[in-house]
């Protein structure tokens, strides 16, 4: 029996019990949440039925904001903002764990970034940038979601097992080689795993950006029914892109094995959808 052969029924039934441990775990929260509801109005904190019905009103249009142009709008800022991130993140992770002589440098204002608050940077983005569209948004997400995943990358890049770059170096392999056949396979599970924290992190960013920094978005509907006092419609906002975000994060997921499965099956393939 090949490999592939061995690894697919492992595959299935992970993914099998995955779904199963899912439902559960879902039916559980749900259970607790109409529980606590009951000692609350709907207007303080809804039931599953009520929530259901105001997500209803928020994705068919009943509410005063268009949800194409609201939801749009923060998903492009979301996007913008996390891929902008992982670039800076991916570019000064790396050079930190493999250049050792330039990491007390770099490591110095990074730390900086890890320590402003979101707030900060959104009130301050106001003041250089005024009401934007999307700088605002998007500025914020970068300043404190790429020191985030520059510290994951640099973490996971000098984690490297250096018996691997000395064997190298002793058979004279290119640098080229070296990168293709060490360096990449290591750093690939740990952007990934970055790529995931990050998409999370961008998405409650864009909200705290939007309530002080634009006039669209999912943020500023949120902030409009919070100075209602309607929990309700709060969380009922936040929901469909929280749907978006968990399918993303099962998508990387999923990428993430499929990459691991084609470089030879040497990772556990059991943990396919977890």
């Amino acid at each position: 029996m090949s490999i592939r052969q061995s690894v697919l029924p492992d595959i299935g039934s992970a993914f099998v019990r995955q779904i199963t441990v899912t439902a559960v775990s879902v039916a559980l929260f749900a259970l607790a949440w109409q529980t606590i509801a009951a000692a609350f109005t709907p207007r303080q904190f809804p039931g599953i039925i009520e929530l259901a019905e105001n997500v209803w009103v928020v994705i068919s249009g009943g509410d005063r904001f268009a949800p194409g142009v609201t939801y749009g709008t923060t998903i492009t800022r979301v996007v913008m903002g996390f891929i902008i991130s992982m670039v800076l993140a991916t570019f000064w992770g790396v050079i930190m764990g493999v250049q050792q002589s330039i990491t007390d440098y770099l490591a110095g204002p990074l730390f900086v970034l890890l320590t402003v608050p979101s707030v900060v940077w959104a009130f301050v983005g106001v003041l250089w940038l005024g009401l934007t569209e999307f700088a605002v948004p998007v500025l914020v997400i970068v300043l404190i979601v790429f020191p985030y995943l520059t510290a994951i990358i640099w973490e996971g890049t000098r984690d490297l097992n250096e018996n691997l770059l000395k064997m190298a170096t002793a058979y004279d392999a290119r640098s080229s080689h070296i990168w293709r056949d060490i360096y990449l396979p290591h750093i690939k599970p740990v952007l990934f795993g970055a790529m995931r924290v990050g998409l999370a992190v961008s998405w409650k960013l864009a909200l705290v950006a939007e309530v002080f920094g634009t006039a669209t978005g999912v943020g500023v509907a949120v902030n409009y029914h919070f100075e209602a006092f309607d929990t309700g419609m709060v969380i009922a906002w936040a929901i469909p892109v929280i749907g978006v975000m968990i399918i993303a994060d099962r998508l990387l997921r999923w990428s993430e094995h499929r990459a691991a499965q084609k470089r030879g099956y040497d990772t556990e393939t059991t943990n396919i959808i977890t």
